[in-house]
């Protein structure tokens, strides 16, 4: 016996068989989707990584194995964003720490292509903020920096020497410069690049001439009458000690000469507290006028018996011009020009001491018909034991500290001073002291 299957089972089978087909491919077509979605936020928090944008959480979708990456990603973001907030935190800490130091910086690479360059570095060789890329040698134009470049790429040892380079100080631009270069190549064979850093050690050196300077003036100047004391000491013992008509000369000279021993000894000493800040000066509010008057006045005699004259113009400072100081520091200052004017003006010549004043400052010039200065040695007439005329200054009794002196006294006193000076004509020195408010 046949089975027949009815017609109306078929097209149920049919019906059942396509809607099972179309669950199928909506299913597929979810499941899609939502892969799709999950790569997409995928793609863009790995993009945001790539540009360093704070990356957004990947949110899993679904099960299995796109739920695994979604969560192996967003772990890897977290790790990643806080290395990169890290290195910009170490990178921000190592700007400040290179543009706070007073040496310059430089990096080059193997090519010698400027990498990188701190502040000071670049007010150093005047170096424009955006030159990184360009050669060195475009932008510091010094054979000798040059030099230390290609040495140091050259190697495989740090580099170091002290270069001497023309001008471009910030504070004296015609002066030449002492760098102190150490160079150390990057690791690299040969080297990636190196590294540069340089140390301005002119005023450092300037320094140690000036000690070195001190110490061989200030023996030759302690020689001097330290020989003629023994010399005459010992011709009063061989011989002269009772001839009336030579043991009274020498004893005179014996006695000039410990003067001058004792000024010279009572300059340096003074000096020295000067620079160190000990000098027991005790400033208060005075009138300036008195004190320059009187100090003229104990010069008059001098000029006199020199056929010198002695101009006084200090009308402008009445007892109510004042400025904080000490009375003895104003009097050292006003002797020492006065003293060195009268010295170094020829007889019949003149000298005049001028004042003026307005609610800032209070000026004090003075001015001789001397034999003047030269204009190179203006500069150095301020350092200890300088003369302009060495044999000339001994002759006429000078210490050579006078100025020195003079300079650090007007400096304590919050002042300045400056010289004009033509040769043959004669020289002017001018002080400034300022004034306080009200005053």
């Amino acid at each position: 016996m046949s089975h027949v299957i009815p017609e109306s089972w078929s097209v149920q089978s049919a019906v059942m068989g396509l809607i099972v087909l179309v669950g199928l491919l909506a299913l597929v077509l979810l499941i899609w989707m939502r892969n799709r979605k999950a790569l997409e936020q995928m793609t863009l928090a790995i993009e945001a990584l790539g540009e360093g944008q704070p990356m957004r959480r990947v949110q899993a979708q679904m099960a299995g194995a796109s739920e695994q990456l979604a969560d192996r990603i967003n772990r890897a973001g977290v790790d990643l964003s806080s290395r990169i907030a890290q290195l910009k935190d170490d990178r921000r800490k190592l700007d400040a720490v290179l543009s706070a130091m007073n040496e310059g910086v430089l990096a080059v690479d193997a090519r010698q292509r400027l990498l990188f360059a701190n502040p000071t570095a670049q007010r150093m060789f005047q170096i424009a903020g955006n030159s990184d890329g360009r050669l060195v040698a475009e932008l510091v134009r010094s054979p000798l920096i040059q030099m230390a470049v290609e040495t140091t790429l050259a190697g495989r040892s740090a580099y170091r020497a002290e270069l001497t380079l023309a001008g471009r100080n910030p504070l004296a631009s015609d002066q030449e410069r002492i760098i102190a270069v150490h160079g150390t190549p990057l690791p690299g064979s040969p080297p990636s690049g190196a590294v540069f850093v340089l140390h301005d050690v002119t005023d450092l050196r300037r320094l140690e001439r000036m000690r070195q300077d001190f110490v061989a003036n200030a023996s030759h100047e302690l020689k001097t009458p330290l020989a003629a004391i023994k010399v005459n000491t010992e011709t009063l013992l061989d011989w002269g000690l009772h001839d009336d008509s030579v043991n009274v000369t020498l004893l005179n000279q014996i006695n000039e000469q410990v003067d001058r021993l004792d000024n010279l000894v009572q300059d340096m000493l003074r000096l020295a507290r000067l620079e160190s800040g000990q000098e027991p000066f005790q400033f208060e509010l005075m009138a300036l006028g008195p004190v320059v008057r009187e100090s003229i006045e104990s010069h008059e005699a001098r000029a006199r018996a020199r056929n010198q004259t002695l101009v006084a113009e200090v009308d402008d400072l009445d007892d109510s011009v004042r400025v904080r100081a000490a009375e003895e520091a104003v009097r050292q200052i006003l002797d020492n020009l006065i003293d060195n004017a009268i010295k170094y003006t020829p007889e019949g010549g003149s000298i005049r001491v001028s004042t003026w004043a307005n609610d800032q400052r209070v000026t004090i010039s003075v001015t001789d018909s001397g034999s003047g200065i030269p204009r190179d040695d203006i500069p150095r007439i301020f350092e200890r034991f300088y003369r302009v005329d060495k044999a000339r200054s001994r002759s006429q009794g000078g210490t050579g500290l006078g100025l020195a002196i003079v300079k650090h006294l007007i400096q304590s006193l919050d002042g300045e001073i400056s010289v004009e000076s033509i040769v043959g004509t004669g020289s002017t020195f001018t002080v400034r002291l300022p004034r306080p408010p009200g005053s």
